[in-house]
């Protein structure tokens, strides 16, 4: 049995200001090929399918016409997609009842019985090859503090429920599989996963709480297919709990991650050839300067930069600029240095020169908002910027403003 581990598709996501449809496209295009060449028989999805809770009907479409195309195309293939933190639960399993027919299982949600009990054996699917069940896959999607059991000695703790929750499911599972493999997928946050330096985009979810020890995960588990985290890697040097990352890069410090799918098999009843498969770019994204200079610097790396070709996807932009003060022209001044370049400016990363020399003071007097006149916050919020007192031309101008706002 061949299967296939993926997550992070992040559908329907708006990059700055452009639209992203082309991109995914690009990459379920490709997955159907890499799902024909790898002899695929189980897609899992680890959570995330779509940027947001309520995406646009385009990327839902976009979804479905790819279940429609996969299962047509494969007909013996499952697929097992599992809710993330930026999907709705309900939404994702909105179209189950018209797949029961299909072996496209979505997993939106933990439900309980009457007796207020996770019912963990919607969770367990079970794997199938030629018709004989093969092994067992523990469909978690993204666990909230009400979805994990409850423990009436201590406090609610995210993590010990998280922990106990896979603990408890993986002993129904067992009970079911008779010893048959098990494997399992999550969508969560693993402590001693590797983020680059400016990794904004799935820092922990609940301020650092959740973070789970990959150690936490019962030993009986085969292979542990997570989401969450865009970088693809293995956790705590186990080869069979990894993260697969992002298919696309998704932000800026995402454009130098290795993009992928997992493919891996099951045989005689242990997971054998782990192996990463790459995803091909369809539009680049281009840092310039690849650290912040000055404006001049900056403008000298941008007019040196080729002209390219319109046959293929211009490159999203980022100018990182270091400035002293505010420059209100900046904008404008990349835009002329960019007018004849084949790419496409998403973001400017101004960044300010900070004093070297000022000493920072052992004790700082407590202020509420409540103790300032509004003047007074400009001025602290400029001086702490720019480390400068905030030049007098904009006393009048602020004033001004006040005036038409309490108008």
């Amino acid at each position: 049995m061949n299967l296939l581990h993926t997550a992070d598709w992040h559908l329907g996501q708006t990059f700055y200001q452009y639209d992203r449809y082309n991109e995914h496209q690009y990459f379920l295009d490709n997955l159907l090929q890499i799902i024909e060449e790898q002899h695929t028989d189980v897609l899992l999805i680890s959570g995330d399918v779509f940027d947001t809770a309520n995406p646009a009907v385009a990327s839902v479409k976009q979804f479905y016409h790819f279940l429609h195309q996969a299962t047509e195309r494969f007909p013996q293939l499952q697929i097992i997609a599992i809710a993330g933190n930026h999907d709705s639960p309900v939404r994702l399993e909105m179209p189950q009842p018209l797949l029961e027919d299909t072996q496209v299982h979505l997993v939106g949600y933990v439900k309980r019985n009457e007796q207020r009990e996770i019912d963990y054996k919607r969770l367990i699917i079970p794997l199938y090859e030629r018709g004989e069940v093969m092994a067992y896959c523990l469909a978690v999607p993204f666990l909230r503090l009400g979805d994990t059991p409850k423990n009436e000695d201590t406090n609610p703790d995210y993590t010990q429920g998280v922990e106990a929750f896979y603990r408890e499911i993986t002993e129904k599972a067992l009970a079911i599989a008779k010893g048959k493999p098990l494997i399992a997928m999550g969508h969560l946050h693993a402590l001693g996963a590797e983020l680059s330096d400016e990794d904004t985009a799935e820092r922990p979810i609940i301020g650092g709480m959740e973070g789970f020890k990959p150690t936490s995960f019962p030993n009986v588990l085969q292979y542990i297919a997570l989401g969450h985290i865009h970088k693809a890697q293995t956790l705590g040097g186990k080869a069979h709990i990894r993260y697969s990352g992002s298919p696309i890069p998704l932000s800026f410090s995402e454009k130098d991650y290795q993009h992928q799918v997992v493919a891996f098999s099951l045989e005689e009843g242990r997971v054998q050839d782990i192996k990463t498969v790459p995803i091909p770019l369809h539009t680049p994204m281009l840092s310039v300067p690849e650290r912040p200079l000055p404006v001049k610097e900056v403008l000298n790396a941008l007019a040196s930069l080729p002209k390219g070709t319109t046959h293929t996807p211009a490159p999203y932009l980022e100018v990182k600029v270091l400035l002293n003060e505010p420059a209100p022209e900046l904008k404008n001044s990349i835009l002329k240095a960019i007018a004849h370049k084949h790419v496409r400016l998403a973001r400017i990363d101004v960044r300010y020169q900070q004093q070297q020399n000022t000493k920072k003071e052992t004790l700082q007097k407590e202020i509420t908002l409540n103790d300032l006149q509004p003047y007074e916050v400009l001025q602290r919020v400029y001086q702490n910027k720019f480390q400068k007192e905030l030049p007098e031309f904009y006393k009048p101008l602020f004033d001004e403003a006040m005036e038409k706002a309490t108008d």
